[in-house]
């Protein structure tokens, strides 16, 4: 993890996710946050990277994830949801995470 240590080192207990499909070995995470301005989508960011590197400390091996991102009136734009849909994928990366993670928006 090098650099992402000191930031996503976290212990959270037990994780709580909003579904898990053993068959399909997938673990689903939901999320309404408010992301109107950078700031707080930064927040989200950091919160969220976290959240799926511990899911995938606490899950079987190549477990795969899906954040997804409900959104419904906040009128977020494609390129602001893109932005994060980006950073979050290069942060979980970056942290050595071999599973598999995907997001997606409900708008």
């Amino acid at each position: 993890m090098s650099n992402l240590d000191k930031t996503y080192n976290l212990d959270w207990d037990q994780v709580t996710v909003e579904g898990y499909a053993e068959s399909q070995n997938e673990a689903i995470m939901v999320f309404n946050f408010d992301m109107t301005s950078e700031e707080k989508a930064a927040r989200v960011i950091q919160y969220v990277v976290g959240r799926a590197i511990w899911v995938c400390h606490n899950f079987p091996p190549k477990t795969n994830i899906v954040l997804s991102f409900d959104v419904r009136g906040q009128n977020i734009i494609i390129s602001r949801s893109d932005k994060l849909k980006q950073a979050i994928l290069k942060l979980t990366e970056n942290a050595g995470v071999d599973n598999r993670v995907s997001i997606e928006f409900l708008r």
